[in-house]
């Protein structure tokens, strides 16, 4: 519950700050009666990025703490409003049971992105829903409690779901800041598994 709750006030305070950014670049860019500058579709972009895993469901909150990820985005650009990606995230999580290694994710997905639009700006919010594979892994350990005992490896493939918003934060034509946070679902043969990934990084756009 307490994870839950840093959670909830992490999102409010992304929000809140993605929303700042976006309104003082309103406010600050002037009004000019030029012609807009016509942009070229499709537009492609690759963005590395790093963040935090924060493990939401019951079983899967117990087992591991908040976690670490390393990821890469690729995306083009179809026109103003619609768009596709393809993502690769490694995510690492340490156990809260003794003596247990890490449990570790790998997710491959793709999906569409949705881009709100301002004339005015050129930064931009979006919404972005996907599907693909999770691949989990937990190399097997002894029982720290009972050393003839020994946790056989845990390693398997299911899909899933994720969906949330983000923000691509205008630095020049070449380079934006990305910021997004998903929430995602992964199907297991007793249920499912879910978590709540935040991603940060520089996204480079390709001509």
């Amino acid at each position: 519950m307490k994870t839950f709750k840093n959670l909830t006030h992490f999102l409010v305070i992304f929000l809140i700050a993605v929303s700042g950014l976006t309104y003082s670049q309103v406010k600050n860019t002037p009004v000019s009666n030029s012609k807009v500058k016509k942009q070229n579709f499709p537009q492609f972009s690759i963005a590395p990025s790093g963040g935090a895993i924060f493990p939401l469901t019951r079983e899967f909150r117990g087992d591991f703490k908040p976690g670490g990820i390393f990821g890469l985005d690729l995306g083009v650009k179809i026109n103003k409003e619609v768009g596709l990606y393809g993502k690769f995230n490694y995510m690492f999580m340490a156990s809260k049971k003794t003596g247990a290694p890490i449990g570790q994710y790998m997710e491959f997905s793709a999906g569409p992105k949705y881009f709100f639009t301002h004339p005015k700006l050129k930064s931009q919010v979006y919404f972005e829903g996907g599907a693909g594979a999770y691949y989990f892994k937990q190399n097997s350990y002894v029982d720290p409690i009972d050393n003839t005992i020994t946790v056989n490896q845990v390693s398997q493939t299911n899909a899933g779901i994720n969906g949330g918003i983000g923000a691509s934060l205008y630095l020049s034509d070449a380079v934006s800041i990305l910021a997004k946070t998903k929430y995602h679902n992964v199907f297991t043969r007793t249920g499912s598994v879910g978590f709540m990934t935040v991603n940060a990084g520089l996204e480079f756009n390709i001509k």
